[in-house]
């Protein structure tokens, strides 16, 4: 049952993850972006970031027990560390560092195609075993 409920969270984020990035390239290839949009950037940013902590401090543990597992699972912890790295540095730069707000695109879509990663070498692997079954 816990099991379902941490794969079918790691899906939403990784669609929730995905809706953000479309949003926000509609935001940066239009000469004026909607202020709405930019808001439900800001909104599903906030919301994609807590479930994304949540589930990252739920499995962080879990990488002390790297030893003799599939390569799969090795990659997945791997992207989803540098993945929350990028974030923190992405919400660093959003809050603090202003100045360096020109890379906060180029560190958006990082976060997002390591979520893509992270959501793919885990999450859809599981379901496909739990559909097999």
């Amino acid at each position: 049952m816990f099991e379902s409920l941490v794969i079918g969270a790691a899906i939403v984020t990784g669609v929730v993850g995905i809706v953000n990035a479309v949003i926000m390239f509609e935001v940066l290839g239009r000469k004026r972006g909607s202020d709405f949009l930019r808001s439900l950037h800001r909104w599903l940013g906030l919301f994609f970031t807590g479930i994304f902590t949540t589930l990252f401090i739920y499995m962080l543990p879990r990488l002390a027990f790297f030893a003799n597992v599939p390569v799969n699972y090795v990659l997945h912890g791997l992207v989803a560390v540098v993945v929350f790295v990028v974030l923190l540095a992405k919400f660093f730069v959003v809050r603090r560092y202003k100045v360096y707000a020109v890379s906060l695109p180029a560190l958006g879509f990082y976060v997002t195609l390591g979520t893509i990663l992270v959501v793919l070498t885990s999450a859809v692997l599981e379901l496909f075993k739990n559909v097999s079954n």
